[in-house]
């Protein structure tokens, strides 16, 4: 199984980090303005990406420091893989972010696509908390251009 793992580290507090997981406000602010549904603990989330679809995610989990949500439906190599947020603070008071989305059947090129574009959101997310507004879909940051022909 692959993972795609990152981190950030941030001066907000662990209180504060946590809502831009568990509310609609804080998701739309650095992920996609397009979502909706139920943050907490059993509810289901909807992140849309304009005419692309997008995943819907089961809230598995909502702890003081940890979301796990559970990819129920979207893109077939998402299918089964979880999204885990932990966060912890650390010995300066920062509160670091880990990231992992588990549970990948093999690294495919979608997959590199999509540690690519997470790797802009965790950015993206790093700077709603340090300046209080991201990059969320349709602003972010694009890696896709022409088709790239490998030599013969």
């Amino acid at each position: 199984m692959a993972n795609i793992t990152h981190t950030i580290t941030t001066s907000v507090d662990i209180s504060e980090a946590m809502a831009a997981i568990t509310t609609l406000a804080g998701l739309n602010s650095w992920w996609t303005t397009e979502t909706t549904g139920d943050p907490t603990q059993g509810g289901v989330l909807a992140f849309r990406f304009g005419g692309h679809g997008g995943p819907d995610m089961s809230v598995e989990t909502v702890t003081e420091g940890e979301v796990i949500w559970k990819c129920i439906s979207g893109p077939p190599e998402w299918l089964g893989t979880t999204i885990e947020f932990s966060f912890l603070t650390n010995d300066g008071g920062d509160t670091a972010l880990y990231f992992t989305h588990r549970g990948w059947a093999e690294e495919t090129p979608f997959h590199y696509h999509c540690s690519m574009k997470w790797a802009s959101f965790m950015l993206s997310l790093k700077t709603y908390f340090d300046l209080g507004q991201g990059r969320p879909f349709p602003d972010d940051i694009q890696i896709d251009g022409p088709t790239v022909k490998q030599a013969a």
